[in-house]
């Protein structure tokens, strides 16, 4: 329904709580994220709680989950849609190649470097046609009057759009390099109007067709910006985990976005309407605990949970990967619309981050404070699930040894790796060669590890760093590429770390360089493969291409 990055699958999450949890049972999740537990659990008959230090999680989640009238909302689309539709579209007029009749653009190919229109794509009411065409001087000269007249259009109607500056980041500066400084300069200012047009509209319908439809309107953002492109022939929104503009970016009508997302958004309140038997809002525990409610969602850090001391049947999470999505950077591209304008505060967001001078040791503390929430709510010897990998062990390292630190024990069977889904290695992030895009499973217990019955570090440690070093040689003497030697290579790692972080930290400090230092050596070998792949690919595409052509 909204875009949210770093999604997990669905089908996993569902298993997990129904494995470890029974119907009535209260789930937990300190990352809550896109909402995949919180939807799950619910699906499940569970009470759920979720919560974020990210606003649009918190948001992104309720909404999936709120339960609402779809034909009460099917009007009110009707209405937005008469008194709107037919002004937006003329913003994109342009004139069929076939018949010469007024036509609509459904998206416009820009040159940023000349701030020209190069091609659009079109439909034609009159003929029915549907194509592409080259630009012409008055597609363009239609684009630079509304640029010219925006500040007027602004004024005279009443109109608002959020005018926040782009703060420094690890993500935006790369917008800042390109000389852009407000986000709203992320918008054509036809987009921008057309979005600013939308918004008084929806601000004007009554509180719950307003809530739905600003969801919309939110969800439409992810393809409004000048951060849209064409891959080859396909319409790409906002895909990255980073800010970018294209030197051909795509100006997509704002109208035809929102009719479009209002239907996907539409499907996805009729699915959540059928298979969610009950979501009842809760304002605080008391409400799940006495069977008002069966769902909690908290805006705030989990670091200070609102909770009482186990009171939580099972947490099934997924964590920030350290460095991976700079989740509050990119997010407040969208929290901006309905947070007047205000910036997401960072501080006591889990992850690592130069700008916000956070390293892989604050990453870690983060970490370790969380988790010391989770093992104070949840019941005694039940289970804290959760999928996590990184391409840096340092950072799955910090993962194990937060979790540790604060009471859990690795569960003897509790590494599992789940391969990548299909519908998740097509995304932009995961398509990157290197990428790892499998997940590994870790079920926690709390529990008290038998500190004597450990054998000392140092006898494990030489063992471990023989067979590390033999399974790296041997892999890329194969030919293996690195996520797949990552992958190997952690399982035997992991139940490492997890044995020793609490009576050897310095061992399994050791036994991460070991291996970072033998996969930085291996370097040549892996770059090596990603450029046989990269032109695999490229043949793949062209080969791919040709035959497209020739038909």
């Amino acid at each position: 329904m909204h875009k949210y990055f770093a999604r997990r699958p669905w089908n996993v999450f569902r298993e997990l709580i129904s494995h470890y949890t029974s119907p009535g049972e209260i789930v937990l999740d300190p990352f809550c994220g896109g909402g995949v537990t919180v939807v799950e659990a619910l699906k499940l008959g569970r009470k759920v709680i979720g919560v974020d230090v990210n606003p649009l999680a918190t948001y992104v989640t309720s909404m999936e989950v709120r339960p609402v009238d779809i034909e009460v909302l099917e009007q009110a689309f009707n209405r937005v849609k008469r008194n709107l539709r037919q002004r937006m579209m003329s913003m994109y007029r342009t004139t069929c190649s076939k018949c010469k009749a007024e036509a609509y653009a459904d998206w416009s190919e820009w040159d940023e470097s000349a701030k020209r229109i190069l091609r659009l794509k079109y439909e034609c009411p009159a003929c029915g046609h549907s194509g592409e065409k080259r630009s012409t001087d008055a597609d363009n000269e239609l684009a630079l009057q509304i640029e010219q007249d925006f500040d007027s259009s602004i004024e005279r109607e009443h109109l608002s759009f959020p005018r926040t500056a782009i703060p420094p980041g690890d993500k935006t500066g790369s917008l800042l390099s390109q000389n852009v400084h407000y986000f709203h300069e992320l918008f054509t200012k036809r987009n921008l109007l057309a979005l600013a047009i939308l918004r008084k509209e929806i601000d004007s319908l009554k509180n719950s067709e307003g809530d739905f439809f600003r969801f919309v309107f939110s969800s439409s953002l992810k393809w409004a910006s000048r951060q849209s492109h064409l891959r080859g022939e396909i319409v790409e929104g906002w895909a990255l985990h980073a800010y970018w503009i294209y030197p051909k970016s795509l100006e997509i009508n704002v109208w035809n976005t929102f009719e479009r997302r209002w239907h996907a958004v539409a499907r996805g309140k009729r699915y959540s309407n059928r298979t969610i038997d009950a979501c009842r809002f809760a304002e605080s525990f008391d409400d799940l605990s006495r069977g008002r409610a069966t769902c909690l969602i908290l805006t705030g850090s989990s670091t200070n949970l609102p909770l009482p001391s186990e009171s939580v049947d099972t947490i099934v999470t997924d964590p920030p990967y350290g460095a991976n999505v700079n989740y509050g950077e990119l997010s407040d591209y969208w929290t901006i619309w309905f947070r007047d304008g205000k910036l997401i505060d960072k501080k006591d967001e889990v992850i690592v981050n130069r700008t916000q001078a956070k390293k892989v040791e604050d990453y870690e503390n983060l970490m370790h404070s969380v988790f010391k929430e989770c093992y104070q709510v949840l019941k005694s010897g039940r289970c804290l699930v959760s999928t996590f990998n990184s391409r840096d062990l340092r950072i799955v390292s910090s993962f194990v040894v937060a979790a540790s630190k604060a009471g859990f024990v690795l569960h003897p069977d509790g590494l599992l790796y789940q391969k990548p889904i299909r519908a998740y290695t097509t995304t932009f992030h995961a398509m990157q060669i290197g990428a790892l895009v499998g997940d590994f499973v870790f079920t926690f217990v709390k529990g008290k590890q038998d500190i004597a019955a450990t054998p000392p570090a140092d006898q494990e440690l030489g063992r471990l760093n023989q067979y590390v070093e033999s399974l790296v040689n041997e892999e890329v003497s194969g030919g293996i590429a690195e996520p797949q030697v990552r992958e190997k290579a952690y399982r035997a790692l992991i139940p490492f770390l997890a044995k020793y972080a609490t009576s050897d930290i310095d061992a399994c400090r050791s036994a991460v360089g070991f291996f970072e230092g033998e996969m930085r050596r291996q370097n040549q070998h892996f770059k090596n493969v990603r450029t046989k792949i990269t032109s695999e690919r490229k043949q793949a595409f062209q080969s791919k291409s040709r035959k497209r052509n020739s038909t």
